[in-house]
């Protein structure tokens, strides 16, 4: 799904897993050397072991997980994800998922290159669009360079359900478990249709000086699956169930540019049943599920980060 906005649109465990050894218990925020010259935004909070690494979705960043849609809001009333279309207020919480995880675990966020356009310690832009096995190897760089040890429990939301993918294929030893939120996966390519998924590439490849990150679905996918599968990982998956658009919109002015509302639900589902995770699907929110229903969010971290703990392969569904 596309992201237009602030808050935009769609083996055993022989490792009882070093988690005996604790991870790093200092707060960090700031920029992290992760080679060739480049530098990443990273900020990590809390103590313990899995750590949970959060991957926004395109053009999203750290400070995302750190805010909530306010809740006395109107827009929540709305029968469509009236967050995607530029409505409604967002806040920092107490609530919001990087500080509540914070409380019973390591967990760290990033921004991505041309996710961030102000502020200080921005990521070192690179050209995009970009491809999503360089955001995956980026992410393995950052985390290194911060010395932020794993095997990590990655929380990725929309675009970020491939950097994740990804990243749990290339370095299966590092991965503890998934939480995915809303997250792109290339399974849809079994319910959209050829012609969508080409309008869904080209329109999510198109970078504009407000919304630099630009981003290669149909690359990532073929790269997906390349890689070897997936061992088995507790997991839990987490979809809206709030329409992106109004009723009254025509189907084909849909900003997802012909990839449908049912085609991403349906991925949804093959995504769960492919991972053998439960799937939660009332959610009472759009896209944007860490804003609008951000204890959803992290009740999911902690059943998954709890079976890492106790030596789970799996959480039943």
């Amino acid at each position: 799904m596309t992201d237009t906005s602030r808050f935009r649109l769609p083996l055993c465990f022989a490792m009882t897993i070093a988690l005996t050894s604790v991870a790093a218990a200092t707060d960090v925020s700031g920029l992290v050397d992760i080679g060739g010259g480049r530098k990443m935004y990273l900020a990590c909070s809390g103590s313990g072991s899995p750590a949970v690494v959060l991957i926004s979705g395109k053009g999203n960043g750290a400070a995302d997980w750190s805010e909530i849609l306010d809740p006395s809001d109107a827009v929540r009333d709305a029968d469509y994800d009236a967050l995607a279309w530029g409505k409604g207020a967002s806040q920092k919480s107490a609530s919001a998922v990087f500080p509540a995880v914070a409380r019973f675990t390591r967990v760290c966020a990033y921004d991505r290159p041309g996710v961030r356009l102000d502020g200080p310690d921005q990521s070192t832009p690179v050209a995009q669009p970009h491809k999503a096995d360089q955001a995956a190897d980026d992410l393995h760089r950052l985390l290194t360079g911060a010395g932020e040890r794993g095997p990590y429990v990655l929380v990725s939301h929309s675009y970020g359900g491939v950097v994740a993918a990804l990243f749990a294929r290339t370095w299966p030893d590092d991965v503890a478990g998934l939480v995915m939120v809303d997250a792109v996966t290339e399974l849809i390519r079994k319910v959209a249709s050829p012609e969508a998924l080409a309008k869904w590439d080209e329109f999510n490849r198109t970078s504009v000086p407000a919304a630099p990150e630009a981003v290669m679905l149909a690359d990532a996918f073929a790269k997906i699956d390349a890689k070897p599968p997936l061992r088995e990982l507790p997991a839990v998956v987490l979809s809206a169930d709030k329409p992106w658009q109004p009723s009254s919109i025509a189907k084909n002015t849909d900003q997802a540019a012909a990839v449908s509302f049912a085609d991403w639900t349906a991925s949804g589902h093959l995504l769960a049943k492919a991972l053998n995770a439960p799937h939660v699907t009332k959610t009472r929110s759009g896209h944007n599920i860490y804003a609008y229903s951000p204890q959803i969010v992290i009740d999911a971290i902690r059943e998954v980060v709890d079976a890492v703990r106790a030596g789970k392969t799996q959480i039943a569904r």
